[in-house]
């Protein structure tokens, strides 16, 4: 969605506009499922925080700044929510969902020809394994910044952390997961 027009969309939500609403949902919940999925781990409580995070987005939505990208606030809202719900579950919250995530094609990195199916499945499980033993934080990092192509800046207060610190445990999770794959 064009910063532009998401503006728009954005204000116009604000006056009470349902299609609005509508429009910026459908722009945004796959990507904030996909961004949750990848951080909890497990599909049906991330169906739960993706809502949730929708909720939370549109009852404050008076309150957004529109000086700041609207991405960078909801992916805030859905980090913050993940962190609820982690802190509320904790000891229930012990087995993850094992369902491989299918949207990336790998190419085989030593020739030019493309890994077959199952090479690439494969590839993807063990980096998907790899990702899972990473710290929650640095996990998240890794996602934000590969997946959902937020900026050190985005990423920074999305998390509330500082920028170096964001590239910091952007390096280090990246030669942890070299190690692992």
């Amino acid at each position: 969605m064009a910063l532009e027009h998401e503006s728009e969309i954005v204000q116009r939500a604000v006056k009470g506009d349902e299609r609005a609403y509508e429009a910026l949902l459908n722009s945004y919940k796959g990507r904030i499922f996909s961004y949750v999925y990848r951080t909890i781990r497990n599909y049906h409580d991330a169906e739960d925080i993706t809502f949730d995070t929708f909720v939370k987005c549109f009852k404050s939505l008076k309150a957004f700044d529109t000086n700041r990208p609207f991405t960078t606030w909801l992916y805030t809202i859905a980090h913050n929510t993940a962190l609820d719900f982690l802190r509320k579950n904790k000891k229930h919250y012990e087995q993850l969902d094992d369902r491989p995530i299918e949207e990336v094609e790998i190419a085989d990195e030593k020739s030019s020809r493309p890994m077959s199916d199952y090479e690439s499945q494969m590839r993807l499980n063990k980096l998907e394994r790899a990702l899972g033993q990473l710290a929650p934080i640095d996990r998240e990092i890794v996602i934000l910044f590969h997946r959902e192509e937020r900026s050190y800046q985005e990423i920074s207060e999305i998390l509330k952390l500082p920028e170096t610190t964001i590239k910091t445990r952007l390096c280090r999770a990246r030669l942890r997961l070299r190690e692992l794959v």
